[in-house]
């Protein structure tokens, strides 16, 4: 109830107490709560030196406070009274308080628990396809319930797909006369459209990951820690429900530019690819995010992560043109696997105009330079889901060391 008034604290608790009458085990602590609020519970523990001086009633503290000689005045909040006790009362003056509390006069139901102390013994965490259903369920319906964060993801793609759209309007049909000259620029433009539709759909997916994991990661923690579940179960509990996002938030986007600009390939191995590209580009935002303590620590590192990606992914300049101790850079870039892809798609023998041997030449050239092979597609295919999965066991790994320290 930290940062809430008295009447937002009053109507959390009474959902919790809600909750509590349906079956559920509640389990809170709270700070200085008011009459009102306070009634709400069904039970309070009172700890002092790491002892319990009360396990019981809510309506049970009185009495059992003045059983030890400490009175509650009348009109008293039993809450304020109680904490104000153990707080000015000496450890000595706290012993018989502590001695009090028996399993027949405490009050105690908790297995495991004794006037030593409270002892937790045995705890075991579901099972992990227990785990993963309840964690699946919950990140979806954290997914739906941002609504601004939705809105702005699947806007974001559609106002840029448009705008693509627009700049490249039916570039994917005009291939040129048969002057030389005219089809280059004509198949430079083509192919200009869908390298920046992979990058906009690279740093679109990277985006809500570097802002949103970070604040996510205390609630990881903080129930890893507890045993609540393991990383394994988490992070396949978010692909799941990232996939079938990304998956649609792509379709969107590329069904925009594929009729505005007139692409001519196989959309679904299009559809793949980009995909796959904003999966793995999610997964390097999210290995980011778990390497990093703050939203804007990870979102000053991506450029260093995601721009390098535009310079190796061989359509800028070409493989053989970059510095030889600087190539293997390319072979990690998942970028340059997604264009090589679309390109297949979009410039397979099938889709370029037989009777134009300019065209066949320009784009034959294009992908050479570009080191694709048309028959390697599931290859980079393979690689790309390669990535997505080293990424993610390596986000895993961070993120449950840096935990390590917590527990």
């Amino acid at each position: 109830t930290s940062g809430l008034d008295s009447h937002n604290a009053f109507e959390l608790i009474k959902i919790l107490r809600g909750l509590a009458e349906s079956g559920c085990t509640i389990v809170c602590t709270i700070h200085q709560p008011s009459s009102e609020v306070f009634d709400l519970f069904h039970r309070v523990m009172f700890l002092r030196l790491g002892q319990m001086v009360y396990n019981g009633p809510v309506n049970g503290i009185v009495e059992h406070f003045a059983a030890q000689g400490h009175h509650c005045k009348p009109n008293y909040n039993p809450a304020d009274f109680a904490m104000h006790k153990l707080q000015t009362l000496t450890d000595d003056e706290v012993v018989p308080l502590i001695a009090a509390v028996t399993p027949t006069k405490g009050g105690s139901e908790i297995e495991g628990m004794s006037k030593e102390g409270p002892m937790l013994t045995d705890i075991r965490s579901a099972p992990f396809m227990s785990q993963l259903q309840l964690l699946a369920k919950r990140e979806f319906y954290q997914f739906l319930r941002d609504k601004m964060t939705l809105g702005a993801r699947y806007g974001m793609s559609l106002m840029l797909a448009i705008m693509v759209g627009i700049v490249f309007w039916k570039a994917g049909n005009k291939w040129g006369d048969d002057d030389g000259g005219e089809v280059y620029q004509k198949v430079n433009n083509h192919w200009g459209a869908l390298i920046f539709f992979s990058m906009n759909c690279m740093f679109l997916a990277a985006q809500p990951m570097l802002l949103v994991f970070p604040l996510e990661r205390a609630v990881f923690i903080r129930e890893y820690t507890a045993g609540t579940y393991s990383t394994g179960a988490y992070f396949i509990a978010k692909s799941l429900v990232e996939f079938p996002a990304a998956l649609v938030q792509q379709l969107l986007g590329l069904v925009v530019c594929y009729f505005m600009v007139d692409l001519q390939g196989n959309m679904a191995l299009m559809l793949l690819s980009l995909t796959l590209l904003a999966m793995v580009s999610a997964s390097t935002a999210l290995l980011l995010g778990t390497m990093t303590q703050r939203a804007e620590t990870a979102v000053n590192l991506a450029p260093a992560i995601y721009t390098p990606q535009v310079l190796f992914a061989g359509f800028l300049i070409t493989s053989d043109a970059i510095p030889v101790f600087l190539r293997w850079i390319q072979w990690i870039c998942p970028l340059k696997y997604s264009v090589s892809m679309v390109a297949i798609a979009e410039f397979g023998e099938s889709y370029i105009p037989d009777n134009n041997a300019y065209v066949q030449n320009t784009t034959s050239e294009l992908i050479n330079n570009a080191n694709i092979n048309r028959d390697d597609w599931w290859i980079y295919a393979l690689i790309l889901v390669a990535l997505y999965i080293g990424l993610r066991i390596l986000a895993a790994m961070t993120l449950a060391h840096r935990s390590k320290k917590f527990m």
